[in-house]
């Protein structure tokens, strides 16, 4: 436990997710510069923008070289051994490192600028940072949240699909019927019953039960039912389609005889609200 800890998350060094993040981090280096003109960029030359823009492009592609080899040498580490949090950091550091450097050498050597290779080196270090770290961060927030998104559906699937069994008591409490969740299509109220909608295998069924709709839409607010009229509740993993006919919100099921739910209008928000 304590060793998995110390491991960076797979989806962070993904060759694929690896690869949209030097891509994402060329772009936003690419206009970085052109907005933001570090490096003294804005006294180079006298050129036209364009120009500026062209001669820049070439500079990010030159240091993002260094971030190409930092990470095709981090995905031959990976196929030997799991990637730490502190090779990940260092990885990082050196790359900004070593990117300040190659700018501080051309404003050195190409340049002519006067001052020592310490302090051009000093000052490119903290572009670098903002150049790469920025992106960086903006790249592994995206890579989490879309992998936390990637867990949470599939453990919203299997909820849905696994066998759950739903309870239906009557007036007094005592339980009449269980029934599988996912053969539950709709509830229906009729006077002082409720009318449950199930498939019984392939065969629509009904069952009655002494008991109001208000009970069970209190009893269900954790299961995947949703209350869409004064007499109707519906099992929302069974609804296929939401459709508006003749200025009445409807919902159809996915059964053999193609039932059609009403929404009525003091519920129409909430299935709204539901559905968008």
């Amino acid at each position: 436990m304590e060793t998995e800890k110390r491991l960076i998350p797979r989806y962070f060094v993904s060759r694929r997710n690896t690869t949209w993040q030097i891509l994402f981090t060329t772009l936003f280096a690419l206009v970085f510069i052109n907005i933001y003109r570090p490096f003294g960029a804005g006294n180079w030359y006298e050129v036209t923008w364009y120009q500026f823009l062209y001669f820049s492009a070439l500079l990010v592609l030159a240091g993002m070289l260094v971030v190409v080899v930092s990470r095709v040498i981090m995905l031959r580490v990976k196929k030997r051994r799991p990637i730490t949090r502190v090779y990940y950091l260092l990885m990082v550091a050196g790359e900004i490192m070593f990117m300040a450097a190659m700018f501080a050498l051309v404003e050195k050597v190409w340049l002519n600028d006067g001052r020592s290779f310490a302090l051009l080196w000093y000052l490119a270090l903290q572009n670098t940072a903002l150049i790469l770290l920025i992106p960086y961060i903006i790249s592994l927030l995206f890579f989490a949240w879309r992998a936390k998104s990637l867990v949470f559906k599939n453990l919203l699937s299997q909820y849905r699909h696994e066998d759950r069994f739903l309870s239906f008591h009557d007036h007094n409490g005592n339980l009449e019927y269980s029934i599988k969740t996912a053969d539950v299509l709709y509830l229906e109220s009729d006077d002082n019953y409720v009318i449950i909608h199930y498939l019984a295998g392939e065969r629509k069924s009904q069952l009655l039960v002494r008991n109001s709709l208000k009970y069970f839409e209190e009893a269900f607010k954790l299961e995947p039912f949703l209350r869409c009229h004064r007499s109707f509740m519906v099992n929302v993993q069974h609804v296929t389609l939401v459709k508006r006919s003749r200025n009445q919100l409807q919902l159809l099921l996915d059964n053999d005889s193609q039932t059609i739910i009403p929404v009525s209008k003091s519920y129409e928000q909430a299935v709204k609200d539901f559905f968008e």
